[in-house]
């Protein structure tokens, strides 16, 4: 059965960053059905829920892409309010009232609400700071009036993961040029002795993050990549060396996917092939146990008493919140309890043979011979394709198309060596890997090698777009808010990825004529096959002239082209209408580039220069 254009747009509900208190359980709900507000819901111990936040949008703008948003404790809950943009507290007697200023300069995320403290530990950046955003920790008292907060450490260029471990705080920084996976240090600080601050764990090319509290109150953990892979150790204490990430990069300022489980236990995520499943490792015996089987990812976890609470993520429906009991039993507190009404496809893992070592990604295939497949390149680059429920995904399958979406070098969740193939390699390696992929599925017979379509958004539309530009390996393309030209994005970016480059390709400005090379825009006559571009007017991050320079290439050459502008619309494509209108676009470029059978739902896109079979 195929699946409606509605499947993919009406999505449910979205639930992620479980947290537990005295009075029950708490997570963040996006709603769909409300252009995609985020809640804080409740579910009491006996049931009930509640939203706690009907009017605030809770989200963070901390780093561009926020987390850390909300954080709960005893019978307090704080939470960053995207309409007012300022920090809330919600006390038990069900008060509101700010913690910050109005009108401020200050964008805050990360937050850690200690009640015992009388403090909400925050991540702060100054945005009237030049050349760009300071950065510093900052406690907010949770007595007295609004305040911009106490700076407790400053001087680094990022700040993540503040905690309280035992009598003093907990965090990791880093700082430029570098990205959190490059090189990270875990520091803390005594309580009320700020300026006294000690380096836990540090050492150049490695990468230590996300400190927790164990039960012993002045112990602590965090993972490092010393081991090659993102790794578990208690500080002068035990290691779990495994080769598996156990995290994942800092993109945004949410707390470590880990929660400590009685005396011993450490909860977290392990990344085998490419799936996430949850792992306890007992960190004194160093026993690793595995109490929930079937997950593709897991997104947070949280512990009360001898329970765990954990946001899963599965191949065949969307996410759910999970108790799990000390005795084995479970229950779905929130999300589906069974198969979607979409799921079509399960995931096939392929690993291809790339120029510098094996590429996995991840083969959906319907039940057709020779399908035309879809590559999908994903942003980042340094993020994963993982094998979790996804409704474009299911829809494209059940459409008659085979999807493979590729972890191409760069990718993380496979160990700091695979990660680092790409520095220096953007807009090579990645697209080596991609073309290596399609030929491994191909050669086998899996799908059509002269219909295969590259698709991809933002970085992920950079590598399709390089694809498209060098290699001979696609019959179509699709560019959604494509990065065509790489000096605009490393001279006009936000803090967090103002130097990202500079690993990517190539330092900045000393290596511009990289920069050149590797941009799409600058390569436009080796464009061979028909495009689709789809951009916004409004787009800050890919000026609207480079993706009409794109199409007016392949207008030149004489190659089908469909350009679709959005007014409203930025870098993504957030409306309802938009949404569909693309969606739409795509179905109906894609049926008659590869001249399948027309789809009733969707109107048929004009398509420029499509030579259309009289017989």
């Amino acid at each position: 059965m195929r699946a409606s254009l509605d499947s993919v747009l009406n999505y449910p509900d979205a639930i992620s960053q479980v947290q537990v208190s005295r009075s029950g359980v708490l997570w963040l709900a996006t709603i769909a059905a409300e252009d995609g507000r985020v809640t804080v819901r409740h579910r009491t111990w006996d049931g009930e829920l509640t939203d706690l936040t009907p009017d605030a949008n809770v989200r963070s703008r901390a780093m561009e892409y926020g987390g850390g948003a909300y954080s709960a404790n005893r019978e307090q809950l704080v939470y960053c309010d995207d309409r007012t943009r300022r920090v809330w507290l919600l006390d038990e007697d069900g008060t509101r009232r700010p913690l910050t200023p109005a009108e401020s300069p200050y964008v805050y995320g990360g937050l850690h609400l200690s009640v015992a403290n009388e403090f909400v530990l925050a991540v702060r950046e100054d945005h009237s700071a030049k050349p760009e955003p300071r950065t510093e920790l900052v406690t907010l008292s949770l007595e007295g009036e609004p305040s911009p907060g106490r700076v407790i450490a400053t001087g680094a260029d990022f700040y993540a993961g503040p905690t309280v471990v035992g009598s003093h705080v907990a965090w990791y920084q880093w700082n430029h040029p570098d990205m959190s996976w490059d090189t990270a240090e875990v520091w803390r600080a005594a309580i009320g002795d700020w300026w006294d601050a000690e380096r836990l764990y540090g050492a150049d090319g490695v990468s230590a993050q996300y400190p927790v509290a164990l039960r012993d109150l002045e112990a602590c953990a965090y993972v490092t990549d010393e081991s090659g892979f993102w790794n578990w150790r208690v500080h002068h204490g035990n290691q779990w060396t495994v080769d598996s990430d156990c995290a994942g990069p800092t993109w945004v300022l949410t707390p470590p996917v880990a929660a400590v489980v009685g005396d011993t236990l450490l909860a977290t995520v392990e990344y085998v092939d490419g799936k996430g499943m949850l792992s306890l490792w007992d960190v004194e015996s160093g026993e690793v146990t595995h109490p929930l089987a079937g997950t593709t990812d897991v997104e947070s976890i949280a512990a009360y008493r001898d329970c765990l609470y954990v946001v899963a993520e599965w191949a065949d429906r969307p996410a759910t919140l999970v108790e799990l009991r000390a005795d084995g039993g479970n229950q779905i507190l929130a999300g589906p309890s069974g198969v979607a009404d979409e799921f079509v496809a399960a995931p096939a893992a392929v690993w291809a043979d790339g120029p510098a070592g094996r590429v996995h990604s991840w083969l959906y295939r319907p039940e057709v011979t020779n399908p035309p497949m879809i590559v999908l390149t994903h942003g980042g680059p340094t993020a994963m394709a993982n094998a979790s429920y996804n409704a474009a995904t299911q829809f494209w399958v059940s459409r008659g198309f085979a999807v493979l979406d590729v972890n191409y070098s760069g990718s993380t969740g496979f160990g700091r060596q695979y990660r680092d193939r790409l520095r220096g390699r953007w807009g090579e390696l990645d697209v080596a890997d991609v073309a290596a992929a399609v030929r491994e599925v191909t050669g086998q017979g899996l799908a059509d090698p002269a219909r295969v379509a590259i698709t991809g958004g933002s970085a992920g539309g950079y590598t399709t777009l390089r694809s498209l530009t060098t290699t001979d390996v696609y019959a179509a393309g699709v560019s959604r808010y494509g990065i065509g030209y790489l000096p605009t994005l490393a001279t006009d970016t936000h803090k967090a990825e103002s130097r990202y480059l500079d690993g990517l390709v190539a330092p900045w400005p000393d290596g511009r004529d990289v920069y050149e090379e590797r941009s799409p825009i600058n390569h436009l006559d080796n464009l061979s096959t028909p495009m689709l571009v789809l951009q916004g007017r409004d787009d800050k991050v890919v000026p609207p002239a480079q993706a009409e320079q794109l199409a007016e290439a392949v207008r030149a050459k004489g190659l089908p082209l469909a350009l679709v502008m959005f007014d409203g619309e930025g870098h993504g494509f957030r409306g309802m209408a938009a949404r569909r209108q693309a969606l739409e676009a795509q179905v109906s470029f894609l049926e008659q580039v590869f001249e399948m059978r027309h789809s009733s739902d969707v109107p048929v896109l004009e398509i420029e220069n499509l030579a259309v079979d009289a017989g």
